[in-house]
């Protein structure tokens, strides 16, 4: 039976991405190794919490304190007794999901097995991991990282992307639903997207997500909408065909 550490498991709507004020449930697994500057999760970074925050019922946000390690048959009772008829999928998160091995695979075939669908989460830091992983994902929305992120030293990004660009062409070779979610700071730029959106757009026609950026940790303020119009242009005329401007709604709303 596999193991691993959970962050939290719990029900609320989709904040981010194309599905938008979807209810899932989320699974959030312990663990990452980036550093953006605009984090808003350190908490969850951790590899090895010695709790998990389990929600006692859908939607109340209340949570008691499981311990962890936490096996995928425990962690699949939460999964059905926190979701409601309307839960749309099952939100696989983190922190980084990707991390979790072995743990993540289970859960994910789990989940399919109860007629569940899923939603994957994450940065693309390792395309070895999605290929292990993509079978059991019918959702995956794709943080890509800019070089003003500072996830990783500078002269690592490129790898990064190149990571992050396999991801997503394994997800569509595969037969998945993938998107692309690109935090945008003040400081992003036009050349950055159209660089970052021309390699995407090569891949096939993959939605993208532009998302400003909230104001947390070493970032201190949001991009004008004039910015982000501006970015957004810059997206379609590198080859994106679907490209839209969603702010974190669950953060608006005041939900986990």
């Amino acid at each position: 039976m596999v193991a691993g550490h959970v962050s939290q498991i719990f029900n609320s709507i989709q904040g981010e991405g194309i599905y938008v004020g979807r209810r899932q449930v989320f699974v959030r697994f312990a663990g990452c190794s980036l550093d953006c500057n605009y984090c808003d999760s350190l908490r969850f970074r951790q590899f090895k919490p010695l709790t998990c925050e389990v929600e006692t019922r859908p939607g109340s946000m209340k949570v008691r304190r499981m311990k962890n390690p936490m096996d995928s048959q425990q962690l699949l009772r939460h999964v059905k007794r926190l979701t409601t008829p309307d839960v749309h999928s099952v939100s696989l998160t983190g922190g980084e999901p990707l991390n979790s091995g072995e743990f993540l695979i289970d859960i994910a075939q789990s989940c399919k097995n109860f007629g569940l669908r899923t939603y994957l989460e994450t940065n693309g830091a390792s395309s070895k991991m999605m290929r292990n992983v993509i079978d059991h994902i019918d959702i995956v929305a794709i943080d890509v990282k800019l070089p003003e992120h500072s996830a990783v030293p500078a002269a690592n990004w490129p790898s990064l992307l190149k990571e992050e660009l396999a991801c997503i062409k394994i997800s569509l070779d595969k037969g998945a639903e993938p998107f692309v979610k690109i935090i945008v700071l003040p400081s992003t730029s036009e050349k950055t997207i159209t660089k970052v959106c021309e390699a995407v757009s090569k891949l096939g026609e993959v939605p993208l997500v532009l998302q400003p950026v909230s104001p947390t940790r070493k970032v201190k303020s949001r991009p004008t909408m004039t910015h982000m119009l501006q970015l957004s242009r810059a997206a379609a005329r590198s080859g994106m065909k679907k490209i839209a401007i969603i702010p974190q709604i669950h953060k608006l709303i005041g939900v986990l």
